[in-house]
């Protein structure tokens, strides 16, 4: 009798013990949201002229000064609950290295394109058009920009407004 009464106690043990840990290990539904705020008066319009695109030869002169220097690197994350991911490489030395790189971009619609941002206390600038064929974005600049912290890609309509629209991937050096 003691022996039912023991082993009825351990079994309740263990159902309340196995509830315990489903509830703990349950993930919550995490609601992604944007967390870096591009406010159009903090925009830095002096860096915003559309630049032309990279030769190849500027886009390897970025890729080998990450090699021989190294480089600061943020992995950038989906804020639209898609499955883009990406990563963001930076380097100063004489000048400023940048690169954005995404996978998993969702398809562009006719007139709509990606664009780049860097981010830091002092506002907010483009980068640039990112290559929606390949998910990269290169970025140099005689003037060190390491202050900027913050990475964004945006989903951009081709109306003319400058002003970033949809966040897409955000990340922090």
């Amino acid at each position: 009798m003691l022996k039912k009464i023991i082993l009825g106690l351990l079994a309740v043990l263990l159902i309340v013990g196995g509830i315990a840990v489903i509830k703990r290990n349950r993930k919550v539904e995490e609601k992604i949201s944007p967390e870096i705020t591009l406010e159009s008066s903090k925009m830095i319009t002096d860096q915003t002229k559309l630049k032309p695109e990279m030769t190849e030869a500027e886009k390897q002169a970025i890729e080998n000064a990450f090699k021989e220097k190294g480089a600061e690197m943020t992995m950038l994350r989906d804020v639209e609950g898609g499955q883009t991911v990406g990563t963001a490489w930076r380097q100063f030395d004489k000048k400023f290295y940048f690169k954005i790189e995404a996978s998993r971009l969702p398809a562009l619609e006719k007139g709509f394109y990606y664009e780049g941002w860097l981010v830091g206390e002092s506002g907010f600038f483009s980068v640039g058009r990112m290559d929606a064929g390949t998910g990269k974005l290169y970025y140099i600049s005689d003037q060190d920009k390491s202050q900027f912290k913050g990475v964004v890609v945006t989903w951009e309509p081709e109306d003319g407004n400058p002003v970033p629209d949809k966040h897409i991937l955000e990340g922090n050096f």
